[in-house]
């Protein structure tokens, strides 16, 4: 079975796409030919039956010389496959679809955001499937949905081994208002004023987002004006392989992200079995029996993070970690690579013939 994957960049070292390098080393194992044409490539190493073709970002290549090298690949690459799976640009999709059409080949699109533009339903009416994380991670309603779960290298997220000392409170994710950094630096000021905590860091892991300059400045005033004043880290954006030696390590998670944003951000320490933190209704069924420590409800104020967060680091590691090993286990199950890509290749399958 041969399939063509559409992605943005080919990067082990990229904060935010490195995984994918990953995503094609696992669903390659499971077919005989992958075929990728990427936006950017660094030439990471890969299995000998993929290939690469980029759109020639990396070398310097303007967007009409990238829309037209897109254009002879898939002309070149799409009659050959069985089918074409693009991976969250919806206008990946909008190119593909009148090759994928003329072969009749099935045209998967994966997509995990709560964004909605005229290009992505414009791309929805076009897919044959949408493939997301979660039932809220795709905004659309459509019987085209299919839920496939996130797919993480269980890996890098071993049981937990043991906590840095003084305990460590990550947040994972680019620096934005719709993260809510800023609710977690004052419900982290509120912690240390109860005194039941003890002292603690947090750390703010992720690079400021270009349409929003403001947010990291702001953030460094609000840390520095509260009293008292957390300690506070701001990592920056870091290779995806120094997040996961930072989650191995932390005491606790939090991620407020709100509907419709189903974040590795929060999955990944769940992953490693650290207590997380989460205002998304999608988590609950992860959560389990710790769905009243970990999940808050839509109308919570930082004073009840406060509250969350203290009854969490009063708890010793081996507390925390028996409270992490159930979300371990169920996040397993639901969202490891090799899960996910079990899953995908099989509906590959069924949907190119192949069954």
């Amino acid at each position: 079975m041969r399939w063509l994957m559409i992605t943005r960049k080919l990067d082990p070292a990229d904060d935010r796409a490195g995984f994918v390098t990953r995503w094609v080393e696992a669903l390659a194992a499971r077919l005989d030919r992958l075929d990728v044409i990427c936006q950017e490539s660094a030439n990471p190493p890969l299995p000998a039956n993929v290939t690469v073709s980029s759109m020639g970002k990396e070398s310097g290549a303007g967007r009409v010389a990238q829309a037209a090298r897109f254009t002879g690949h898939l002309r070149r690459l799409v009659p050959g496959a069985d089918g074409v799976f693009c991976h969250m640009i919806p206008r990946y999709v909008i190119f593909a679809a009148p090759w994928a059409r003329l072969g009749g080949k099935p045209l998967f699109f994966w997509y995990t955001h709560r964004q909605v533009t005229l290009e992505l339903r414009l791309a929805h009416r076009l897919a044959t499937h949408i493939l997301t994380a979660a039932p809220g991670s795709f905004p659309l309603p459509s019987p085209k949905v299919a839920v496939m779960g996130h797919g993480i290298e269980a890996d890098l997220f071993p049981a937990s081994a043991g906590e840095s000392a003084p305990p460590e409170v990550l947040m994972i994710g680019r620096l934005s208002r719709i993260k809510r950094q800023d609710w977690l630096l004052r419900a982290a000021s509120r912690a240390l004023a109860g005194g039941a905590t003890g002292p603690f860091r947090v750390a703010l892991i992720g690079g400021a987002v270009e349409h929003e300059p403001d947010v990291l400045p702001a953030l460094r005033r609000l840390a520095e004006s509260l009293d008292p004043a957390p300690d506070v880290a701001f990592t920056g954006a870091l290779p995806h392989s120094r997040v996961a030696e930072l989650i191995r390590g932390c005491a606790a998670a939090v991620n407020l992200s709100p509907p419709g944003l189903f974040d590795k951000g929060a999955l990944e320490p769940m992953l490693a079995g650290k207590p997380t933190i989460v205002t998304n209704p999608d988590f609950l069924p992860l959560l389990g029996e710790a769905g009243e420590w970990l999940l808050l409800p839509p109308d919570a104020s930082d004073g009840d993070l406060a509250d969350r967060l203290a009854r969490l680091l009063a708890l010793s590691p081996d507390e925390r970690a028996a409270l992490g090993a159930g979300l371990r286990a169920r996040a397993l199950a639901a969202h490891s690579l090799d899960g996910l890509m079990d899953r995908l290749a099989a509906l590959m399958r069924e949907e190119a013939g192949h069954a």
